[in-house]
């Protein structure tokens, strides 16, 4: 159940906790006094839209925090699910909104709101106008016999949506042998070319880093080979260094012959150590060619082993893995076209047997909605009278949709005669706004025994009606209390009449502020304000005894209701 709300900074809210009980939650309070605030802010914490609008004019953020005890196994094992820690039954739900962004906490664990919803929206049902509204679908019609069929349904659902996963897999790979003979031959053909091609390149994993660290290296020790043998080259060849160095000494020798002065010894003296030092660069490069040969034939097979593995990965994926992957998946292909008639009798098989068991989910999901259908129908019908539909006549009508969905074959419809006479028709064309809210109390307290989510929040339950139709309101929200926790917001005295624990919303002005307050009320209080809702602004004594009688009242019912 819902144990507190606790808000900060909401709208005209500056800070409010409420203490709920377990039974019937009544909340009243002039209209603009906050109560819409109230259930907005809880929804919004329930993991609804966030507006920025909500925020409290000059504050920084606005935060809704529920806490929850006893909650059921439903929701814990979702907790578990999401890896969020719990002590005992007990959650803790928060959402904080800033101008910025909003963000979402159970049990103070950061989550997305897709996780949020997961975990309340099996702790509370709202019923509000929009919930009433969406009783006009068939879907939510469906919705609901499915939800008092119970495991019955759920099972067959679960199974049924399992089969139609698995069905549309064999019909997408039956439908890859749907070929003739030669678009298969060539379809072979093109797999064991592209298998081949990769099987002859015997791949090898991490091959191709090794090639291209290896290709790098030589392409350095060519272009390092290049260049020192034109070096070389200047020194030692006939037209080099050293050749014009001997061919110079040769003609200062000549020269020396005629003329040796010291002038001319001078040049032959450094024209001597010229030669022999082009002799010695010339002798140092032989040396390291010896050392340092390039290996053109290594280079040459290392280029033409990454041009193979690059044209593979060019066409058969990124990395030499793919590669080889892509050539397993072709082998299993190919195992399987060429055992093609063969495979597609087995497939065929396997869909025949496959639309047998959906034809047999989807019987026995129907079955159990019929099932339930039987079983709720007089339910509703009853608590439709209570609700003071007296006449009323209520069935659920099925028909069979065209094809199977994962929601099986049938098509459900709410139909309903709230007046002698009258023909069952769709709800939709019968039901005004403020019947539909009673139509869905009634359905909500048929299939209350079958609902796991402990807490209701009804807003405006009491659109449209007054007098003996809003006495036995009151009385069916009282009565649904005994098994829930009911939260329900009200303009009406009898329907506040009844309160287990009523709260009191109202406007006030503090320090030029206007803020709005939640009180709980004792029994002398509630009686005050139940006068207020009878009479208007000013409680007068025929207005207070009216309101002792409506507890009066509201208390015998109440005594009956729980057998004392």
């Amino acid at each position: 159940m819902l144990k507190n709300i606790h808000l900060k900074n909401i709208a005209l809210i500056q800070e409010a906790d409420i203490d709920l009980g377990k039974g019937l939650n009544i909340m009243t309070g002039e209209t603009g006094s906050g109560k819409s605030m109230i259930i907005g802010a809880v929804n919004t914490a329930l993991g609804g839209k966030a507006s920025r609008s909500i925020i409290r004019r000059d504050c920084r953020f606005a935060l809704a925090e529920l806490d929850f005890t006893d909650v059921c196994d439903e929701a814990l094992s979702v907790l578990d699910d999401l890896g969020v820690e719990r002590d005992g039954r007990s959650i803790n739900i928060s959402r904080k909104i800033t101008q910025e962004s909003s963000s979402a906490r159970v049990n103070g664990e950061s989550v997305t709101l897709a996780s949020l919803r997961r975990v309340t929206e099996l702790l509370v049902d709202v019923h509000g106008q929009h919930e009433h509204q969406s009783l006009l679908s068939p879907a939510k019609h469906m919705e609901i016999v499915d939800e008092f069929a119970g495991n019955a349904a759920a099972q067959a659902k679960r199974l049924l949506r399992e089969e139609l996963s698995r069905y549309k897999k064999i019909r997408k790979e039956y439908a890859a042998f749907s070929m003739d003979d030669e678009t298969l031959a060539r379809e072979v053909s093109l797999i064991e070319h592209e298998c081949a091609e990769i099987e002859e390149a015997e791949l090898k994993s991490g091959e191709d880093e090794l090639l291209e660290a290896q290709y790098r290296k030589l392409q350095k020790l060519r272009n390092t080979e290049v260049s020192m043998r034109r070096a070389a080259d200047i020194i030692g060849c006939e037209t080099g260094v050293l050749a014009l160095a001997s061919d110079a000494l040769k003609e200062i020798n000549e020269a020396c012959s005629t003329d040796a002065g010291e002038e001319i010894l001078s040049f032959k003296a450094s024209l001597t150590d010229l030669e022999a030092l082009a002799k010695d660069i010339n002798g140092d490069f032989s040396n390291y060619f010896s050392k340092n040969s390039f290996d053109g034939e290594l280079f040459r097979k290392t280029g033409e082993r990454l041009d193979i593995i690059n044209r593979l990965k060019s066409k058969y994926g990124n990395s030499i893995e793919e590669i080889n992957e892509y050539a397993g998946a072709g082998r299993l292909r190919l195992e399987a076209l060429k055992g093609g008639r063969e495979t597609r009798r087995k497939l065929e098989e396997e869909l025949v047997a496959g639309r047998k068991k959906i034809n047999g989910y989807a019987q026995e999901l129907s079955a159990a909605r019929k099932r339930a259908a039987a079983a709720v129908e007089p339910l509703i019908t009853e608590n439709l009278k209570d609700l003071n539909f007296l006449n009323a006549e209520f069935k659920i009508e099925f028909s069979v949709a065209e094809k199977i969905s994962a929601e099986g074959f049938d098509k459900i419809e709410f139909l309903i005669s709230t007046n002698p006479g009258e023909p069952l028709k769709p709800l939709a064309a019968v039901a005004s706004g403020g019947e539909l809210s009673r139509v869905m109390l009634a359905i909500k307290s048929s299939v209350a025994e079958k609902d796991h989510i402990r807490t209701l929040l009804f807003d405006e339950i009491d659109t449209g009606i007054s007098g003996f139709t809003a006495q036995r309101v009151s009385e069916k929200l009282y009565s649904l209390s005994r098994n829930h926790q009911v939260i329900c917001v009200t303009h009406l005295p009898q329907i506040a009449s009844m309160a287990d624990d009523h709260f009191l919303i109202r406007k006030e002005v503090a320090d030029g502020n206007t803020i709005s307050g939640i009180t709980a009320l004792a029994k002398e209080e509630s009686e005050t304000e139940l006068a207020r809702m009878l009479s208007g602004a000013e409680v007068t004594e025929s207005s207070l005894a009216n309101a002792k009688d409506l507890k009066a009242n509201a208390g015998k019912f109440k005594e009956r209701c729980n057998g004392i």
